[in-house]
């Protein structure tokens, strides 16, 4: 058994990696969003507080791992990175990061690892990063897009 989360929350970002779970956002128990930021160390079982916190407080929100960046992407349009070492780093020191906001992704997408850019699949079709445009479905479909997640196979 895993104990429960010092924020109690529900529909928040989960992102893993490696023998992390990252939860992020999220709503609180008195049913406003939260901006907090905590991992379970799934060998150790336990959950640590971040120092680390969102810009704003954020629910429903999508995270992903894609080359060297944590991507997160709220389903407003909000889309957000920082470079895995200084997030990572953030996690358990005073360390300064701050998150970048990237340009503007429509409204009630989903974000997907395409490679070692993040991929935004919405109603006008495809929006890969490294091109900066939309391309509709049709033309993209031999990519191989994974949107799965492991904790080394548990």
């Amino acid at each position: 058994l895993y104990p429960p989360m010092h924020t109690a929350q529900s529909i928040p970002g989960v992102l893993a990696i490696g023998d992390l779970v990252i939860v992020s956002g999220g709503e609180g128990a008195d049913g406003e969003a939260v901006d907090t930021i905590e991992f379970l160390d799934v060998n150790k079982r336990i959950w640590i507080q971040s120092n680390l916190k969102l810009p704003e407080p954020l629910l429903r929100h999508h995270m992903a791992l894609c080359g060297e960046y944590i991507y997160i992407y709220h389903l407003n349009g909000y889309f957000l990175r920082m470079n895995e070492k200084n997030f990572m780093a953030s996690l358990t020191t005073n360390d300064e990061h701050h998150w970048e906001e990237l340009e503007y992704a429509p409204w009630n997408s989903s974000l997907l690892q395409y490679s070692t850019l993040p991929v935004i699949v919405g109603s006008k079709g495809i929006f890969i990063f490294e091109k900066k445009k939309w391309t509709r479905i049709s033309e993209e479909m031999s990519y191989d897009f994974t949107c799965t997640a492991s904790l080394n196979g548990t």
